[in-house]
């Protein structure tokens, strides 16, 4: 397709990239907005895309188009690493910042509450919490997703420990929402390292990579929060470094990055990212280091599931007990699957990842793609970031709550150095170097316009449910119980953050009714649901699931018993009357 630019060739390939990358963008934005209300109505994933994505997508795409009528010049990027390092420093900063201002130093998902309670039960040099006498019952309403471990007497996360770890590690230094940017900042020192490595006479090419991590709005603000995706962002661009050694300390510290990786909080991530590095040496011949790597992973597995899930923690702490119920047969996983593909949630997921990122990211990324072999026909490393990509973007999950699409977060590095090979072979194309104007103009609109309505969307969902949460600390009652068919993710405000206090937060679906008899006729108790959630601004779709029958029953119990008084809701401010005169 030629695209005719004032004062440029109709051949420019950089027009016609920015052009049709523009088109893709819309289309995109028109398709997911066709299909997400007639596939997932009603739900989380329509509420991002019609209040956040449909803005951010639209709006990127429109910008790539303007970008592709202009003539930008032809001056070459040249941006000194002291001048890049000050500026990963001054989003680490801004980022820090944003933990307080966007994210009100609130856990907003159950994903991110557990991972502060186990860091801050970490920080105190313990692996577990003790459940204190005569609260055993309610131990799991206390503190959800804690597994089977509430039976043996102590609250146990139910993810694996690296996260919290690190997290609990930027505790010592005063905070745990410092782990977040200092990540940030160990990422991005990671990648300009790894890119200076492929393309050594390049150094245009690191620069790329690290400023489209930077400005990327996912990647900053998930540093602002105790979600697990930064540290994989990090200790797999960290991996790539040693990687690229070729040495045997360089594969020696690979494997054990890659063991605390697999262990931040769910040991698929980092295979995932792993997996495309395997086929390139598979492809290039390279055998025994595929299968020194592949057999990392097996070893990753083996270790995070038997020896210390089965073995350490119940040497420790007592055999896990199974309470979980039946395994779920593989033909109904398959049909989980195949449900998800049929709710077409992949279309959802890519357009809110493009959302959320650097324009030019993407388009970038593709052409860079395209660069799997070499002059004399050898795979190139894009095969493997590529392939780490293609894995990603074929396993897009339902993720819940989250900036941008979490679940492809590991894979940023490999995004990101695809797009600066895809600089690299843009500027081979041309023959002089993409100018570096352009890069600087999707730069500032993703400071300008996608962080900031991002961010300032992002706060507006967050800030009823900190609210909410700061209004169920300071209620004066023994016990808070909260309904979950009252709002989105109000369960999820049931946690542990610190030491056992009264109102204690309980998440109603685990309380049974002889427990809640008990506490009606010991104690005050509060009820948390619609009657709060909605004065509050938080989002409407509570849904009890297999509990709706057992939280029926027990709100009928409760009005019989006149036990459960709402939560009172704080008084608006009055209004000054003027001055008599």
């Amino acid at each position: 397709m030629a695209v005719s630019i004032p004062g440029r060739s109709d051949a420019d390939p950089v027009a016609t990239l920015l052009l049709r990358s523009g088109i893709a963008a819309l289309l995109l934005c028109a398709l997911a907005a066709f299909t997400i209300p007639r596939s997932v109505p009603g739900t989380l994933i329509e509420y991002y895309f019609f209040h956040q994505d449909f803005w951010l997508l639209g709006a990127g795409g429109l910008m790539l188009c303007v970008l592709s009528r202009f003539d930008v010049g032809d001056r070459p990027l040249a941006l000194g690493p002291w001048h890049l390092a000050g500026a990963t420093l001054l989003i680490a900063v801004l980022a820090y910042a944003g933990s307080f201002v966007v994210m009100e130093h609130y856990a907003l998902s159950r994903d991110e509450a557990i991972a502060e309670f186990a860091a801050e039960t970490f920080q105190r040099g313990e692996m577990a919490r003790a459940v204190p006498r005569g609260l055993n019952s309610l131990a799991e309403a206390m503190m959800p997703w804690t597994g089977g471990w509430a039976a043996n007497g102590i609250w146990m996360p139910g993810y694996l420990p690296g996260n919290s770890l690190l997290r609990a590690g930027a505790g010592l230094l005063g905070d745990r929402f410092l782990a977040g940017p200092i990540l940030l900042v160990i990422g991005c020192a990671a990648l300009w390292t790894s890119a200076r490595k492929i393309w050594p006479d390049r150094r245009d090419a690191a620069t790329v990579a690290v400023v489209l991590a930077l400005t990327s709005t996912q990647v900053v603000a998930t540093a602002m929060t105790p979600f697990a995706m930064t540290a994989h962002f990090a200790l797999n661009a960290l991996w790539l470094v040693f990687y690229l050694r070729r040495d045997l300390m360089g594969h020696v510290v690979a494997i054990a990055i890659g063991l605390l990786a697999s262990g931040l909080h769910q040991i698929q991530f980092h295979i995932l990212f792993v997996s495309g590095f395997i086929v390139w040496d598979l492809a290039s011949g390279r055998r025994r280091t595929a299968l020194l790597y592949a057999g990392a992973c097996f070893g990753y597995l083996v270790f995070w599931d038997q020896v210390y899930s089965r073995y350490l923690l119940a040497l420790a702490f007592g055999p896990l007990p199974f309470v979980a119920g039946p395994e779920i047969p593989f033909y109904l996983q398959i049909r989980r699957a195949a449900d998800r593909i049929g709710d077409l949630q992949p279309i959802s997921n890519l357009a809110r990842f493009a959302a959320w990122q650097n324009i030019l990211l993407l388009p970038l990324a593709f052409v860079g793609a395209r660069g799997l072999q070499d002059d004399e026909g050898k795979p190139t490393i894009a095969v493997a970031f590529a392939v780490s990509c293609m894995i990603g973007l074929l396993l897009m999950l339902y993720q819940g709550l989250g900036y941008g699409y979490r679940y492809l977060h590991g894979v940023i590095p490999c995004f990101c150095l695809l797009a600066a090979g895809g600089w690299v072979r843009l500027s081979t194309q041309r023959g002089r170097s993409i100018p570096a104007v352009l890069l600087w103009a999707a730069c500032g609109f993703a400071i300008v316009f996608t962080a900031p309505l991002a961010l300032t969307l992002s706060h507006r969902f967050l800030h009823p449910y900190a609210t909410a949460y700061r209004l169920l600390r300071g209620a004066d009652a023994d016990v808070v119980l909260i309904d979950g068919r009252g709002g989105a993710f109000i369960e999820d405000l049931a946690r542990l953050d610190g030491p056992i206090a009264q109102p204690i937060l309980l998440d109603m679906s685990y309380v049974s009714l002889a427990d809640l008899h008990r506490l009606c006729t010991t104690g005050s108790v509060m009820v948390f649901d619609q009657v709060q959630a909605r004065p509050l601004g938080i989002m409407f779709g509570g849904d009890a699931g297999k509990y709706e029958r057992h939280l029926t029953n027990g709100r009928a119990l409760m009005r019989r018993w006149h036990c459960g008084r709402p939560v009172p809701l704080p008084l608006p401010a009055p209004v000054p009357l003027p001055p008599q005169t």
